[in-house]
């Protein structure tokens, strides 16, 4: 894959108009490529796959164990077969770029009865711990050694038990995926129940996992024999849905996203409701009503149902244009106001509290500026603040952005920003 830098270049003060096509949801689709090395024959189909970094890493992890991957980009499909894996351990140079490399460990132990995991990586977001993972699959039967790098070996799991202290997103997947050819019954409490949790869930239902209650905080997992290869469509990414929202809403523009599920984003549609943005569904569409006036706002982040963390750095750019303090508690991640600093470069004017609480002071006008994209939903408060920005805004770092909304600038293009991406 080509992990190339690039920055973007963007002036703004663009009206957006015309319709915009959602992408295909990473957060459903990485568990899906993990789980597709589960079954022993045959290849699964996955569509409405981008070309994302994240998931290109998922492609080259699955390729190292032994796996066959034909991912046809034009197309956003891939095909995978998982009939020949013949490695355990997952490569650190691959691992240290994705922490949702993590959610290889069941299908290779799965396969293999042993794996082994040397680091994960991803976003710089503070602590977040694997402890819950790890203990989870000692509850099901397995053993870990991590005197040097970190291997876990069973020989048959056992259902049990299963209790999250949070509702981890890649927790719940590896959990269920474990828990999917254990011997008896699991029970998962306190699991996510995002959807694309439950997406996934119907991605095993269908390769003939026995799952009770995904989607609720209470998961039941009745272990079968093998799981069977299958072609599955994922669904739209609510995070990119909720970019090209807010996008909209931030150069008071009215926009049309094909592909899109507003019941996927009910609290973030309260919300921007509240400032005076209107999401109108229509089929498979969803119709962005924005205002020529916004209000200022107060959000808590929370698991869901709650409002989602990766939204919070959208809504402290279109906060800035708000008119009044907004007020924003982050009570996921401690290190998730990085964009902070980079929107005050622009002219926003962010009082950062502590690592849980930010006040947003506005009404402002962003000014263009050379900014750094410190992650993938920081990347994208910076491209939202210059789209509405005077003059031009160079982001760079986009490779952070590459890895959870694929070709911005092609996109946003369409719509009539005016952004073109740069190679370093």
């Amino acid at each position: 894959m080509d992990r190339k830098n690039y920055k973007l270049k963007i002036k703004g003060g663009n009206k957006l108009k015309g319709v915009v096509f959602v992408q295909g949801s990473k957060n459903a689709i990485l568990p899906m490529i993990a789980a597709a090395l589960i079954p022993k024959k045959g290849y699964t189909v996955i569509r409405n796959v981008p070309p994302l970094n994240d998931i290109l890493i998922a492609f080259d992890i699955a390729r190292s164990v032994g796996a066959e991957i034909q991912y046809f980009e034009k197309e956003q499909t891939v095909a995978i077969n998982a009939s020949n894996l013949s490695q355990v351990e997952l490569p650190v140079e691959l691992t240290g770029l994705l922490r949702a490399s993590v959610l290889f460990i069941p299908p290779v132990l799965l396969r293999m009865g042993k794996v082994k995991l040397p680091s994960v990586g991803g976003c710089p977001l503070g602590e977040r711990k694997l402890d819950f993972h790890y203990r989870g699959f000692v509850r099901l039967g397995a053993s870990i050694n991590d005197k040097d790098d970190f291997e876990i070996s069973a020989k048959d799991l056992k259902g049990n038990n299963l209790y999250l202290d949070f509702p981890s997103h890649t927790g719940t997947e590896n959990l269920i995926m474990a828990a999917c050819l254990s011997k008896g019954e699991t029970i998962i409490e306190n699991a996510a129940s995002d959807p694309e949790i439950v997406d996934f869930g119907n991605f095993l239902i269908k390769m003939g996992a026995q799952i009770k209650g995904i989607g609720t905080r209470t998961i039941y997992i009745k272990g079968v024999e093998e799981l069977k290869p299958v072609d599955y469509v994922a669904m739209p990414d609510r995070l990119d849905s909720g970019f090209f929202i807010i996008a909209a809403g931030i150069t008071k523009s009215n926009i049309t996203l094909i592909r899109s599920e507003l019941n996927h984003l009910r609290l973030l549609r309260e919300k921007l409701y509240q400032m005076g943005i209107k999401l109108v569904q229509e089929g498979s569409l969803v119709h962005v009503i924005a205002s020529e006036k916004l209000e200022p706002i107060n959000i808590v982040t929370c698991p869901y149902p709650g409002f989602a963390t990766d939204f919070q750095p959208g809504i402290m750019a279109i906060s800035c244009l708000a008119n009044g303090k907004s007020y924003i508690r982050e009570r996921i991640f401690e290190d998730r106001f990085n964009q902070a600093y980079e929107l005050n470069k622009m002219g926003a004017k962010i009082d950062v509290i502590d690592s849980s609480l930010a006040i947003v002071n506005g009404p402002v006008k962003f000014m263009g500026t050379s900014v750094t994209s410190h992650d993938i939903r920081a990347g994208v408060s910076l491209i939202l603040a210059a789209i509405a920005a005077e003059g031009e805004t160079i982001i760079d770092n986009v490779y952070q952005i590459d890895r959870g909304h694929y070709a911005v600038e092609t996109r946003l293009g369409q719509l009539g920003a005016d952004i073109e991406r740069i190679p370093i």
